[in-house]
């Protein structure tokens, strides 16, 4: 039954399809601007190793700027979390910056950075920084005070009690940053990549649509979903194996 209800999540996409279809056959618009699904189909055939390696460019950047974003974003998480000096000295800070658009960032990502991947992966690390950092400051304030002072009563040293109580406990928030950060990762990179790169879906999209290959722009546009929802399902599944002790807490589903 859990897999039925999983695939029953199938039923709004072969709807869109068929209206899809059923749009092409009305010839509500021209095949120029809307080509029928086959012929989409068609296209992942015909440009396939062009799809395939632009979808790689794309998904090593978000996996770059990601990582670094996670590597700087969680242990500053888990400090800001656990001093409250350390709080009250970026808290305007975080909200500030955190406040300004990455796809804004990109005139001067590019003046900085010039044409490449760099300025790439800079406003992708900008853009999935901050929901790891605060969903990580926030994990850090939601845990149980008395598991800290049976700690502090046990003479525990402070890195035992990061590296033992405070980060085990963080961890489901910092799995749902991960997920928004990839997210945002996701979307900042096929933006910047009609913009500062040479390569890349966004690239792949942007240049179909100077060319009027619309069925390689659809074509484009699923790889992006596809890849979207693999990458927040696999964060999704890797939290529940990682976070099993959560288990029982939560309310189910019904």
């Amino acid at each position: 039954m859990p897999r039925l209800s999983r695939l029953a999540g199938l039923l709004p996409i072969v709807a869109l399809v068929a209206a899809w279809q059923l749009a092409v056959s009305l010839q509500l618009y021209p095949p120029v601007l809307l080509p029928a699904p086959a012929k989409v189909a068609d296209s992942f055939v015909r440009w396939g190793p062009t799809i395939l390696a632009n979808a790689g460019a794309s998904v090593l950047r978000v996996v770059i700027g990601v990582g670094l974003a996670f590597a700087v974003a969680v242990p500053a998480g888990l400090l800001i979390g656990r001093y409250p000096a350390l709080d009250r000295l970026t808290d305007w800070s975080i909200q500030a910056f955190r406040s300004v658009p990455p796809i804004s960032l990109i005139p001067l990502a590019m003046l900085f950075f010039g044409i490449g991947d760099t300025p790439a992966i800079v406003l992708i690390f900008l853009s999935a920084l901050w929901p790891l950092l605060l969903n990580t400051i926030f994990g850090v304030r939601g845990i149980e005070r008395t598991l800290l002072k049976v700690a502090r009563a046990a003479r525990a040293s402070e890195a035992l009690v990061l590296r033992d109580i405070i980060l085990p406990a963080a961890l489901p928030a910092i799995f749902t940053g991960l997920r928004l950060a990839i997210g945002g990762g996701w979307l900042t990179v096929v933006t910047a990549e009609m913009i500062a790169v040479k390569s890349g879906l966004g690239y792949m999209i942007l240049n179909a649509q100077m060319t009027f290959r619309t069925e390689l722009i659809f074509a484009g546009i699923i790889v992006i979903g596809a890849i979207g929802l693999v990458a927040d399902q696999s964060v999704s599944r890797l939290r529940a194996r990682v976070c099993r002790w959560q288990e029982g807490l939560l309310a189910e589903r019904e």
